[in-house]
């Protein structure tokens, strides 16, 4: 569905893969040409989407989100909005406040993970 809410239903579906660190569900949904700006500045790709979330590298505990927008541009469609996330990545535990803008592209009748870009807000 090339509207808001097949983009909003790929969302969803983007967010539970990522919080049940789902590789072969992540490996459908984004695409090979991926590029994604993490919160420390860094390029990842789908190469790394697929490496960090092996079982046993990360574990989410809390992946909230709310403020939501969507939009759409011929096949392209877009997610913004404020987030929380926390878990742990080796032994190391994080939760960030991030607001994030993730770019989905539909192509062969899907909508398909494309860019993303997050930035840390720190609590008041």
């Amino acid at each position: 569905m090339n509207n808001i809410k097949g983009l909003s239903e790929i969302f969803e579906e983007l967010k539970k893969a990522f919080k049940t660190c789902n590789v072969q569900e992540l490996e459908k949904l984004v695409l090979d040409d991926y590029k994604g700006f993490s919160l420390h500045g860094t390029i990842e790709t789908k190469k790394d989407i697929l490496e960090n979330f092996k079982p046993g590298i990360i574990s989410i505990s809390e992946y909230l989100v709310e403020d939501i927008e969507y939009a759409l541009f011929a096949n392209i469609g877009i997610v913004s909005g404020k987030g929380t996330i926390s878990g742990s990545y080796n032994k190391y535990e994080f939760q960030h406040n991030v607001l994030f803008t993730d770019i989905f592209k539909y192509v062969n009748e899907n909508w398909r993970y494309y860019k993303s870009q997050v930035t840390e807000i720190k609590s008041e």
